[in-house]
């Protein structure tokens, strides 16, 4: 593993990184940007935030569990930079093992001791994608986030659960499980809260189960969330696919909004 304190890139990135990637399904990297980044893409999200408005991930606003503008990338130029970051791209496509494209980019936002904890999920179901094996996202904070300011938590090792103990896709929001009723050893399986610094990096893997707590500090949760997808996926209808209607079903899922992180 990359050793406490050391920058990440691309070059550093170990065999044993990857396997632990595949074996956990999550892998948190120290230090992938810099502080002069970490500065310029905070400063991005911020005035995102203060310009569009943030959306509610939540059932209503008194329920509400992170704020977040989708799209990011395509709003401003830096977090466009970021999205397509070359460190961070070619470590995606390391730990995934093929080629990827950019699906979708959301600033997340958790207040402190407003926002519900983050519900237990995984991103399979909310994808409305289909052939998917290697996509993942990558998670970078944009400030420090100690265990107590909603640190994400992962279990390990629960991406590579059978079918049959996830819930593969949501046609509708109405045919949403609780994930102790899709995996009923849920409640047992060993948890890992995963603190982060400023302008670190967690990679974790579609089907990876996940959560954070309430942001109980007194300053907010600021991060950024990029999701990259296997370079041939295809459209298949569900919930959250307006960015995506306009294919027909099993259409390849391309274009200038989906590039390739790596164009050959």
């Amino acid at each position: 593993m990359v050793a406490l304190g050391d920058p990440t890139t691309a070059e550093s990135l170990t065999d044993e990184t990857v396997r632990s990637y595949h074996d956990r399904g999550f892998v948190h990297l120290p230090q992938v940007l810099s502080p002069e980044e970490v500065a310029t893409f905070r400063a991005a999200a911020e005035e995102l935030l203060d310009k569009e408005g943030p959306e509610i991930w939540g059932a209503s606003a008194e329920e509400t569990q992170v704020h977040y503008v989708e799209a990011a990338w395509l709003k401003h130029p830096d977090l466009r930079r970021l999205a397509l970051h070359p460190v961070i791209t070619e470590i995606a496509e390391r730990l995934s093992g093929g080629p990827l494209r950019l699906y979708g980019t959301d600033v997340l936002k958790k207040d402190p001791h407003v926002h519900l904890p983050t519900v237990i999920h995984d991103d399979e179901p909310g994808l409305p994608l289909a052939g998917l094996s290697r996509t993942l996202t990558a998670w970078t904070p944009l400030v420090d986030v100690p265990a107590d300011r909603g640190s994400l938590i992962y279990v390990p090792g629960s991406h590579l659960r059978p079918e049959t103990e996830r819930q593969v896709h949501l046609a509708g929001f109405e045919h949403y499980r609780p994930m102790e009723e899709v995996w009923p050893d849920f409640p047992y399986a060993p948890r890992v809260t995963v603190p982060a610094r400023a302008g670190d990096v967690i990679f974790h893997h579609f089907r990876t189960v996940h959560l954070a707590g309430v942001n109980t500090d007194s300053e907010r949760r600021l991060a950024y969330g990029v999701v990259y997808m296997d370079a041939d996926a295809t459209y298949r209808p569900g919930v959250q696919d307006h960015p995506v209607a306009h294919l027909r079903p099993g259409e390849p899922v391309a274009g200038e909004k989906f590039p390739l992180i790596r164009p050959a």
